[in-house]
């Protein structure tokens, strides 16, 4: 029952009941005169009330609101949900390898032709016209003659030596693990960033040398050029393999294992050479670490 309608309906309860109230504060002979008035008063009343009482207990019915339609310029879109995916670590570096025969898609071979090698695979890095020339060019040999962490130059565009009987070499947050047996030497050899000619880009690069024989372990850095010489890198192979230089005794070592590196795309190569047979390599390892 609407509002109004119930505001209608006990106004008129009250003005029968007004009207029934006025007649019985009169005298009796004017109560008789207006009797008839009475009566009818409470008649139509009772009446009223009897039509109207469904309406007046009936439950209120709630009137649906229509939607509010906003206009298109203030229509709310609802914000886009966007799945969040939990960062994942980072996986850790596995060292990669790969077939003999193929070198990664990031090794640079320098375009200047080869003309003397041991073998294609080591062409990459040692062949001729190489560095240093023959006779040497000023080259100085240090001693690793302290117990300590030594920190050596890879210059961009050349070359770092090292001829050690074991020892740990520490480049680029890569670690050339390099155990040693009785009768072993390593000549390493590590190319730096390649020149691009670029001022104040590539920098030289720095190796850390730890685990090595106090005393014995040397290095030298080579000038920069399209390769390491071939017939210098000779030269080093026979000194290990009879007088021994610092790490092998007065008649060398009868096992070299030759280990190549290359800083830019971490391509590492190992290879046993033996004593008597210096032009003759095996690969035992190649992969990209």
């Amino acid at each position: 029952m609407s509002a109004t309608l119930a505001m209608y309906v006990m106004g008129f309860l009250l003005l029968a009941l007004g009207l029934f109230s006025s007649v019985l504060w009169l005298n009796k002979k004017e109560r008789q005169k207006y009797v008839g008035l009475l009566v009818f008063a409470l008649v139509v009343a009772t009446l009223g009330l009897i039509l109207l009482w469904p309406l007046v207990v009936a439950p209120t019915t709630p009137v649906a609101q229509a939607p509010v339609v906003l206009p298109a310029a203030v229509q709310l879109v609802a914000p886009t949900q966007v799945p969040v995916t939990p960062t994942e670590a980072p996986a850790a570096v596995v060292p990669v390898a790969v077939p003999e025969g193929n070198f990664p898609d990031n090794l640079f071979e320098s375009p200047v032709a080869r003309t003397s090698v041991f073998n294609t695979e080591s062409g990459w890095l040692i062949a001729e016209p190489g560095k240093p020339t023959i006779p040497p060019e000023s080259l100085v040999f240090d001693i690793l003659d302290v117990d300590q962490v030594y920190h050596i130059n890879v210059p961009e565009g050349g070359f770092t030596y090292l001829s050690l009987g074991h020892g740990v070499i520490t480049i680029d947050g890569v670690s050339l693990v390099l155990p040693g047996e009785r009768g072993l030497n390593y000549l390493v050899l590590i190319r730096g960033r390649i020149d691009d000619t670029i001022v104040d880009n590539d920098f030289n690069e720095t190796a850390e040398v730890t685990d090595f024989v106090v005393g014995h372990a040397i290095y030298t850095l080579l000038p920069p050029g399209a390769y390491v010489s071939h017939d210098w890198f000779r030269q080093q192979l026979v000194m290990s393999s009879t007088t021994g230089g610092t790490n092998c005794g007065a008649t060398g070592c009868s096992l070299v294992k030759v280990v190549l590196f290359d800083v830019d795309s971490h391509f590492y190569q190992m290879f046993d050479v033996h004593a008597g047979s210096l032009d003759n390599w095996t690969l035992v390892s190649r992969e990209v670490k």
